[in-house]
Order: structure tokens, then sequence, then C-alpha cells
């Protein structure tokens, strides 16, 4: 199989089964947190799809990004979350329900919002002329198939057949996750050498963008008046984007190399910041409870 054809196929296959194995872990009760906990969800839902996208676009005014790659910037701002966020809410001690909730809801509302989104990035980083084009019927088609379907499917065989659910989810997740890592390392691969020479300028941005959209997340929660729990989550959701949702477009859809390299990129720098903020706050959980004591 040629390197572009296992991209192809491999991404979005890689994706949608993310997505199933997220589905085959949530209960109809997961969504009672946005009930529950109406402040903390729409805090973080709020700041994932309105703040993020407006920080990015500030980013842009500083650092000047040629126009393809403010696009991919732009696509990646708007897509917030991501299941990873969940595992790091839990590493981190926060409040998974919670991360569970905005990853959920945010599955269900950016395919309809991206494609939308996207066209208007397009139009107004490359012009009216410009000769990339995004069909928005196709792709909220396309992030409908890869995203709410596996979910729908997932939360579904997780009702009628729980037991075999836990069973097939760890299994899922991991070939998923390691198919989704291969299809990123191609693309490294087929990048390598044709790396724009904004590189060290878009490491630079990405890196900014996440520490900036993290400290909005904790400044935010703590101005709501959060608890602990609820502020360690909303940092980390607000921090990540969900590179794999962004690559759909600028790859599977738009199939433009030099615009995938921005998710690519944050992908690989956004661990950084999100490890340093789990090992901080695992070693604060630990000090408190050696002062309990």
């Amino acid at each position: 199989m040629e390197l572009d054809t296992f991209i192809k196929i491999g991404l979005p296959v890689s994706l949608g089964l993310i997505m199933l194995s997220m589905g085959l872990t949530l209960k109809g009760k997961d969504f009672q947190t946005v009930i529950k906990q109406p402040k903390a969800f729409f805090v973080g839902l709020s700041a994932q799809m309105l703040l993020v996208p407006l920080l990015a676009l500030l980013l842009l005014q500083v650092f000047k990004l040629p126009p393809v790659l403010a696009v991919g910037l732009l696509v990646l701002s708007f897509s917030p979350g991501g299941t990873t966020s969940n595992l790091f809410s839990y590493m981190a001690k926060g409040d998974v329900a919670l991360s569970i909730a905005l990853t959920a809801v945010a599955s269900f509302i950016t395919p309809f919002t991206i494609p939308l989104l996207t066209e208007l990035a397009l139009q107004t980083q490359l012009g009216e002329n410009a000769k990339i084009v995004l069909p928005v019927a196709l792709t909220m088609k396309r992030l409908f198939i890869v995203t709410i379907v596996p979910v729908v499917t997932g939360m579904m065989l997780r009702a009628f057949k729980p037991a075999w659910a836990d069973r097939i989810q760890p299994l899922i997740h991991k070939f998923a996750v390691t198919l989704f890592l291969a299809v990123i390392f191609a693309m490294i691969y087929r990048l390598f050498g044709k790396t724009p020479k904004h590189l060290l300028q878009m490491i630079s941005i990405t890196s900014i963008m996440i520490v900036l959209a993290m400290l909005t997340g904790y400044l935010l929660s703590k101005l709501a008046k959060l608890n602990r729990k609820q502020i360690k989550t909303n940092t980390i959701e607000i921090g990540m984007q969900n590179g794999g949702m962004a690559l759909i477009v600028t790859q599977g859809v738009l199939n433009n190399p030099q615009m995938s390299v921005v998710p690519v990129i944050y992908g690989l720098i956004m661990l950084i910041p999100i490890i340093i903020f789990v090992l901080i706050s695992r070693q604060q959980r630990q000090h408190e409870t050696a002062s309990a004591v």
C-alpha cells in the first residue's frame, strides 16, 4: 500500500475507531454532568468553542503566518478536546465525569461547526478567489460519519451489551491509537524534507497557544469559583485540541499537506505542557494527602 493511500484510509478509520472506543465507555448518566454541574460545563464548553479560536486569531496577528498555515491553525482551534483529554484528566485527579461530558457534547457539535468556520477561515485568510475550496456539506457528512455515528454506535452497544462492550473497548482503543500514531508518523515521514521554512515559527506559535489556552482555562475556572477537580479538568480540556479532527479537514477533505503540518506539530508539542501539568497536579495531591495524615 502506498504511503498516501495508507494516510487517506488510515486517518478516518483510526479516528472513527477512537470515537467508537469513547462511545463504548459512555452511558446516559454521563450527560447528567451537564445538569448537575452546569457552571463548570458551560465555562469549559464556551472557552473551547469561542475563546480558543479567538486566541488563535490573536496569535495570527502577532506571528503573521502565511495564509495556508493560518488556516491550519484556525481549523485546529475549531477542534476542541479529544478522547485523550479524558485520560489526562483522570491522571491529574480531575473531574473525569466533566471531562467526558465536554468531550461527548463537543463531538456532537463540531461536525457541524467546523466546516462552516473553516469555510469562513478560507475566505478571510485566502480571499474569495482562493484555489482551495471547502465542500461544506461533504465535510459535514464525513465528520458526521467518523464522529457521531461511531459514538452513537458505541453507546448503543454499551446499553445493550455492557459486558461485551467492556471486553472489546480496550482492544479497539489500543488498535485505534496505534493506527492513528502510525498515520501521524507516516505524515511526518512524507513531509520530511518538505517542511515549510516557517517551521520554527509554527513550533513557537503552537507552544504559546496551548500554554495560553491552559492558562485561560485555569483562570476562568478560578474566577467562576469552581472546585479544584473541575479547575484541573477545564485547564486540560481547554488546552487540548483534537488534532485528528483537524486533520480530517486539512488532509482528508482539503488534501493540503502544508496546512496539515500545523495539527501534527501541535499534537506533538501539546503533550509537554499537559504532562507537566498532570505531574504537578499529582504532586500537589500527594502533598495534601500527606499533610492531612
